[in-house]
């Protein structure tokens, strides 16, 4: 069984299918490390998590600045699992038709910053800051 080191230094026992979905709850709950068993136990750091799930490049969660590159296909789809989303709903959530989630999906087209930030507030992956409105605008 895996178990989550959480950051307030508790500890939970996850049920899941595979490693890849461990490391997906890892990343759901804002563990610290993912235990994962064996003899003797391993542990996988919280940057390795992403790292291994190739949601590590930089700037991918950041606030948004014009040099903002959007996500490729495989990191929109892995954002996707993270959240436990289908298409449909990701695109519920988003405003567009599920057509449009293939599409970016697929890499047919680039994922607008607002989707992709909407989108990892969703799954956790990135916070929901506020800032003051002459901030924006200057």
């Amino acid at each position: 069984m895996f178990a989550l080191l959480l950051r307030d230094g508790s500890r939970k026992e996850i049920e899941v299918s595979d490693l890849w979905e461990a490391m997906r709850a890892a990343l759901r709950h804002d563990a610290a490390k993912l235990e994962i068993p064996g003899s003797p136990p391993r542990l996988m750091l919280a940057e390795q998590v992403r790292q291994e799930l190739s949601l590590d490049r930089p700037g991918l969660f950041d606030a948004y600045t014009p040099s903002w590159q959007s996500p490729s296909a495989a990191e929109f789809r892995e954002l996707l699992r993270v959240a436990t989303l289908t298409g449909s709903q990701a695109g519920m959530l988003v405003g567009v038709n599920q057509g449009k989630i293939r599409k970016w999906a697929g890499g047919e087209s680039a994922v607008p910053y607002a989707v992709w930030r909407l989108l990892s507030i969703y799954a956790g992956l990135a916070d929901a800051a506020r800032r003051p409105h002459d901030e924006l605008t200057n």
